[in-house]
């Protein structure tokens, strides 16, 4: 695949920037008539749209900022402000987003979620830029477009203009498959690294990295030539090395524990600190456990959250199941293990807690959502589907009800 010249990069940057604009105006939308609808605070019972003058003094940037302060991103500012240990459990959360938003905060004068935020903002543009570049050299500008458009559309969508993990996540996973398929190993896994680096999932890019390196190196080891594939081994293996890194620092801290004599233990030691699993319960087993424990609550006290996190988990499942028998190669093997990862995580008290955000970053599934809507009345379809989970799901979040 050749690499990506400076006429492919001004179309995905424009695109890129389009998008985040868009989908940023309909979350402030969003914020602002949920504080309307459900004033929640002192700064939203006061929120007046008019005359303009009213609206400035409103501090319409503190209502909104106000409202994406949930759940993890309390985390992440803990973390970027006080270091590891300020909270039993912060070390499940891997440090490459909150040490970039520690950076920017102390820049910006201590100001840490306003640090982690434009980071956030600043990787989301950067990840739609990568994502349709990788889609072009595939397929085409159209699917390119459309792929990237149904990525921010989706019911997760939002989740990366928050100050979460995910845009960056998905940035360090596109760009190690982008410049693995362009045989730029070294930057491949630099990139892996950073992925690895952000959350747990972005360790499982070594496996199609390595696909890639075997597709293009199998003639070459046939021959006996070997120096082209030690070349790729090396920049893949800063994935684990990076990994690696933050898994001995969590030891200095005591927070690594497994058994040589049950290893599948080992698995939990790297994904999952034993502090955040006592504070959330969570472990991991094979993927019917979780089943069944949704399966229980749905039948005896089935909840709106769990509802929602089901029926939308299915439909994307049954897409990224499609996706990986039509699409095959590193796009397979990434989404199949980001599959069996998602599905392994288990939360007895709160069944599938944060599945759909976990989904979203299985790219395959808007590349197939894309080649399905090459015709106009199919995309808007899916659009149309999709926008109104986007909304409800955002306003649900904003309003403290649901876990992204």
């Amino acid at each position: 695949m050749p690499r990506v010249g400076a006429q492919a990069w001004r179309p995905a940057v424009r695109h890129a920037l389009l998008l985040y604009c868009v989908h940023q105006l309909l979350f402030l939308l969003t914020a602002v008539v949920s504080a309307l609808l459900i004033p929640r605070t002192p700064l939203e019972r006061d929120l007046v749209l008019w005359p303009p003058a009213a609206l400035a003094a409103s501090r319409l940037d503190a209502i909104v900022f106000y409202a994406i302060r949930r759940y993890d991103v309390i985390w992440y500012m803990g973390i970027a402000e006080q270091g590891y240990g300020h909270r039993s459990g912060d070390t499940a959360f891997h440090p490459l987003y909150p040490l970039l938003g520690s950076i920017v905060g102390r820049i910006l004068g201590g100001d840490f979620f306003l640090g982690l935020w434009l980071v956030s903002q600043v990787c989301c543009v950067a990840m739609l830029t990568v994502f349709y570049l990788l889609v072009q050299q595939h397929y085409d500008a159209t699917a390119a477009r459309r792929a990237t458009l149904l990525l921010m559309c989706s019911p997760l969508g939002f989740a990366f203009l928050l100050p979460y993990t995910e845009s960056l996540l998905l940035l360090g996973i596109l760009g190690a498959l982008l410049a693995g398929a362009q045989r730029r190993w070294l930057l491949a896994g630099a990139c892996g690294a950073v992925a690895a680096l952000t959350k747990q999932p972005g360790a499982v890019v070594v496996l199609p990295l390595l696909y890639l390196l075997w597709q293009q190196q199998a003639a070459n080891l046939r021959g006996g030539r070997w120096r082209g594939a030690l070349r790729g081994v090396a920049g893949i293996g800063l994935v684990p090395l990076g990994l690696a890194g933050w898994v001995l620092y969590r030891a200095t801290l005591g927070d690594v524990s497994f058994d040589w004599s049950q290893p599948q233990t080992l698995v939990s030691a790297l994904l999952v600190t034993p502090s955040y699993a006592d504070v959330w319960k969570e472990y991991f087993s094979w993927p019917w456990v979780n089943a069944g424990f949704a399966r229980d609550q749905l039948l005896t006290r089935p909840y709106p959250y769990l509802i929602i996190n089901v029926v939308i988990m299915l439909a994307l499942l049954a897409i990224a199941l499609y996706a990986i028998w039509r699409q095959r190669g590193a796009a397979a093997i990434f989404a199949m293990a980001i599959i069996v990862l998602n599905l392994s995580i288990v939360y007895p008290d709160w069944p599938y807690m944060g599945i759909v955000r976990r989904f979203t970053i299985i790219y395959p599934i808007f590349i197939q959502l894309a080649l399905w809507a090459r015709r106009r009345s199919v995309l808007v379809t899916l659009v149309a589907i999709q926008l109104p989970l986007w909304l409800l799901i955002s306003s649900m979040y904003l309003r403290n009800a649901f876990v992204p």
